[in-house]
């Protein structure tokens, strides 16, 4: 059999090689554009529609995602607001004041923001004060809010309505009311537990948020949903009903977004999610946000550009079979020209090696000549791949390395903050800005209190962890546009961009008592640490950033000196008197 196949081959071979070229490039293109034109048409069709489908996929997990990051936004912010109004110092005397006077408070906060009832019960349930009064005198002991809120800031998933159901005018639908509690423990200026301002938001806020988006996204076909990490639909179709259990439902979560597609009321879906993780220091409630749309209509588009581009093809094809025959003409004329100029071109780069080539004689000539061409290019071919090769892993190492020299020329080595030589560059920058652009700009000198008796009683390891410590909390404590550095030893300044006199002063007090509620734990010690703050505000008369560290400095000696533990914000006025003198 092998020899009966060998022998018909051979015969084969023998009529190509008597066939003329013009004649065997006609077949060969013919073949060729059949084959190709095919190919292409079948691999951009299918690359179209998943490329059509993918950004429809896209699309709709935009949409969910936008969705779900609002939604973790709004929550933020009014949580933000609670924590900050119960952290006003002009509500110190409220809380414990007149009720009548906090109850104006409040409703003061409930017009400005979009909270449904708002009230402050005190360390043992009571409503001290509500806005309308509503719940005013009873006790909310019981409710998970106040229980959460006498511990940190608690924010609490939806939940229908229980004491104020009775309170609260009956929606023209006959809904019941859902709410989002929001609930933070109020202290006093020693940091005694006063009592828990709790907040109710109406989620109503929601459903309006999902009617907006759906109208106005330009795909009526698509529906969001609001769906609670335990499965229930919040807001959307069949709500009030699990829409996800089990593994689904943990898949989805541990994914945080994607798509899938699931059949509902027997129609086939194509759905987006986007679980919702919260924004800056919101841990967020793992809210799932869908996006949904029938397959049928957001997959219409991909097939309809995949049958497109399969029609395209076959014409193509058609054409080619014409064309065939008038290419294999002007192909024939040039060949044997073209056979010897191969010869002579790519003698320094190219391919390795073609296999032997027969059919005809020009065919089996170019052959002998692109084989000859190919060897000579091959051995300088290579040499060249081994010295890019080689230049390029150079050129990476020298840039690992030289990334990681200035990381270490910037940095502190200990604390990891800026070192002065950086601080003082990204300094003289931000002062030139302020001055350009007439901004505001203060700088902090902190430095930690007896640190001489902490090495001198503890050792000078006991030393480091504490100016670790200071660091770390320094670092947290401030924005991404501001710098902190260590000056060297216990001393540590902040710079800080686009801040006035009385955020600046709340803030050094932040970090102030933020470092004296810590403990530097060491050796099964616990040492108690303090600073003292020096605070400058950049003026027109500063001639450099130096002016403003100095009249920082100034300050931090004031606060040493008057007792420690305090912040002293040194007035540009003292300085140009100083100067003048």
């Amino acid at each position: 059999m092998r020899a009966l196949l060998q022998q018909a081959a051979n015969r084969l071979h023998a009529f190509e090689d008597h066939l003329t070229v013009r004649t065997q490039i006609a077949a060969a293109v013919a073949a060729m554009s059949i084959v190709l034109v095919g190919t292409l048409a079948a691999g951009a069709a299918l690359i179209s529609y998943r490329n059509t489908a993918a950004l429809i996929e896209n699309n709709l997990a935009g949409t969910a995602s936008m969705v779900s990051g609002r939604l973790d936004r709004f929550m933020a912010t009014r949580r933000q607001e609670m924590k900050l109004f119960a952290e006003l110092q002009p509500m110190e005397q409220l809380w414990q004041g007149d009720p009548a006077a906090l109850r104006s408070s409040l409703e003061a906060l409930q017009h400005s923001f979009d909270f449904a009832w708002i009230g402050f019960a005190d360390v043992n349930g009571n409503v001290v004060a509500a806005t309308g009064g509503m719940l005013q005198g009873k006790s909310v002991a019981a409710r998970p809010w106040f229980k959460q809120g006498l511990e940190r800031v608690a924010v609490g998933d939806v939940h229908e309505a229980l004491l104020l159901a009775s309170l609260l005018m009956q929606r023209a639908n006959n809904e019941p009311y859902r709410f989002v509690d929001i609930a933070v423990p109020v202290r006093d200026a020693g940091g005694k537990l006063l009592g828990v301002l709790g907040g109710h938001l109406d989620w109503n806020w929601a459903t309006s948020l999902i009617k907006d988006v759906e109208a106005n996204d330009g795909n009526a076909d698509a529906t969001l949903s609001i769906i609670s990490k335990d499965g229930m639909t919040l807001v959307g179709p069949q709500k009030e009903t699990i829409r996800y259990s089990g593994d689904d439902l943990a898949a989805i979560l541990k994914a945080g977004d994607g798509t899938f597609r699931e059949t509902r009321d027997g129609q086939q879906m194509l759905t987006a999610f986007h679980v919702g993780s919260g924004y800056r220091d919101y841990q967020g409630l793992n809210w799932i946000v869908t996006a949904s749309q029938p397959a049928s209509v957001a997959l219409k588009a991909a097939i309809a550009s995949a049958q497109m581009i399969l029609a395209i093809g076959a014409a193509t094809a058609l054409i080619a079979l014409s064309l065939a025959v008038l290419v294999s003409r002007r192909i024939a004329a040039p060949i044997i020209a073209f056979t010897q100029e191969a010869d002579r071109i790519g003698r320094a780069h190219g391919p390795t090696m073609l296999a032997r080539q027969s059919g005809s004689a020009e065919v089996v000539q170019l052959s002998r000549a692109l084989r000859s061409l190919l060897r000579r290019i091959g051995l300088a071919e290579e040499r060249t791949k081994e010295a890019e090769l080689r230049a390029t892993e150079n050129a990476m190492q020298l840039q690992e390395d030289m990334l990681k020299l200035r990381h270490l020329a910037d940095t502190d080595f200990m604390t990891g903050l800026m070192n002065r030589r950086s601080f003082l560059a990204v300094a003289d920058d931000t002062v030139a800005y302020c001055r350009r652009y007439k901004r505001n700009m203060a700088t902090l000198m902190i430095d930690i209190d007896h640190f001489k008796k902490i090495n001198d009683t503890h050792g000078h390891a006991a030393g480091d962890d504490a100016i670790k410590r200071v660091a770390e909390i320094v670092s947290q404590s401030i924005r991404t546009t501001d710098k902190a550095a260590r000056f060297g030893g216990e001393e540590f300044v902040v710079l800080l961009r686009e801040i006035d006199q009385e955020t600046a002063i709340l803030l050094a007090d932040r970090i102030r008592t933020s470092i004296e509620s810590a403990r530097v734990t060491h050796e099964n010690l616990v040492i108690p640490i303090t600073v003292s703050v020096g605070l400058a505000l950049f003026d027109e008369s500063d001639r450099d950033v130096q002016d403003i560290i100095e009249r920082a400095d100034q300050g931090l000696y004031v606060a040493k000196k008057t007792g420690r533990n305090r912040i002293f914000l040194m007035p540009a006025e003292d300085e140009r008197a100083a100067r003048a003198a």
